[in-house]
């Protein structure tokens, strides 16, 4: 059966566990396994597809700034200022230092939040670059770019949850590897074809 849609999938998670038993837990094993693909502290999933850009603006009176729904990491971020866009820089929750008064703000990091290190003094108009997660699968969503191009993900990913519930610790370790090799393999092939094989070669940095 092809893995080519939600229904299919449910199928073949079945099938695959050899459990019909299970038939209606399918769809927590589907969202648990979701929330593992962009969460999971191995091989989070960041490819192109999950790319997406957000214009929006800072408020003169507050510090902080909503984040664009589905947002899972920066790329970049930057204001337009002066007919000019520097980027702002991201630095950890920890290492924010918040300084008084307003200005222009010079770093940023992310909580539930945008947040600034400065009050901004006026209403800058901001960019920002950021991966961001994929409807969910569903009877109204029966597929999404994942599911297309890297079906291995969903299998793998449901069948480990499927057994973790069952307490079948072999085969969760089992599939548990996969998933993440299946992960592992589709962001390197994002990454060749986004930026040619040299550019591999240099350390990726990533933030929240």
């Amino acid at each position: 059966m092809a893995l080519n849609n939600y229904a299919n999938l449910k199928t073949s998670v079945a099938e695959w566990s050899k459990r019909s038993d299970l038939t209606a837990l399918l769809d927590d094993y589907l969202d648990l396994c979701e929330v593992q693909i962009y969460e999971n502290q191995s091989e989070p999933l960041r490819i192109r597809s999950m790319m997406q850009s957000s214009t929006g603006a800072t408020s003169a009176s507050v510090r902080t700034q909503a984040l664009p729904t589905g947002y899972l990491e920066s790329r970049r971020y930057d204001f337009e200022i002066s007919g000019q866009r520097p980027t702002i820089d991201y630095v950890t929750p920890a290492s924010m230092v918040i300084r008084d008064g307003s200005g222009v703000p010079q770093v940023y990091t992310v909580t539930d939040q945008i947040e600034y290190d400065i009050q901004p003094d006026a209403v800058y108009v901001t960019n920002l670059d950021y991966y961001a997660k994929l409807t969910a699968l569903s009877s109204s969503n029966t597929t999404n770019d994942i599911l297309t191009n890297h079906p291995n993900i969903y299998l793998y990913g449901c069948l480990m949850v499927l057994y973790q519930f069952t307490e079948n610790d072999q085969q969760s370790i089992k599939y548990q590897s996969l998933f993440w090799q299946a992960i592992a393999a589709a962001n390197a092939a994002d990454r060749a074809g986004n930026a040619g094989v040299a550019t591999q070669k240099r350390k990726r940095g990533r933030n929240p």
